[in-house]
């Protein structure tokens, strides 16, 4: 599936590689958490939600067939949901428990996250590795950190 059709893929950078890497191991309980303030950014958190990680990354909704133009936005992630912030405002709580599909491809820098209702969401960027650990280990459970294969552009080299 296209989501980045504008542009050809390319590999991860260090810096991404690097930052989704600490978030695997924190996540694995080998490295101290990065701490996230979500106050400060105005986000309210769930009494137990941790938050992990903030990026940003193109929002893109399929709606009837067709990919909507892309929409920046700020990301929160965190062990339930991702948060975002919206170029005009707007927040919006993609919740992990909700989910009924999940594509990572990070070779052309997307996820897709498919909620059953007919309009799958992909958020594509150079951040969205975050994303796939995220994902990849709460809906897959921790261990699938370095198993699952489209995390494997991160374990490579």
């Amino acid at each position: 599936m296209k989501v980045n059709s504008r542009r050809a893929p390319r590999t991860l950078t260090r810096p991404e590689i690097a930052d989704a890497r600490a978030l695997a191991l924190e996540l694995a309980g080998m490295r101290e958490a990065a701490p996230i303030d979500a106050m400060l950014q105005g986000l309210i958190l769930e009494p137990d939600e941790v938050a992990r990680r903030v990026s940003a990354l193109w929002l893109r909704i399929r709606v009837d067939g067709q990919w909507s133009p892309a929409s920046w936005s700020q990301v929160l992630i965190s062990d339930h949901r991702l948060l975002l912030r919206l170029s005009g405002g707007e927040l919006v709580s993609l919740w992990w428990g909700s989910l009924v599909g999940f594509e990572v491809n990070l070779d052309e820098e997307y996820v897709i996250l498919d909620f059953g209702d007919g309009r799958p969401r992909a958020l594509s960027g150079p951040g969205v590795s975050l994303v796939a650990v995220a994902g990849v280990a709460r809906l897959y459970g921790v261990e699938a950190l370095t198993t699952h294969p489209a995390l494997e552009p991160l374990r490579a080299g």
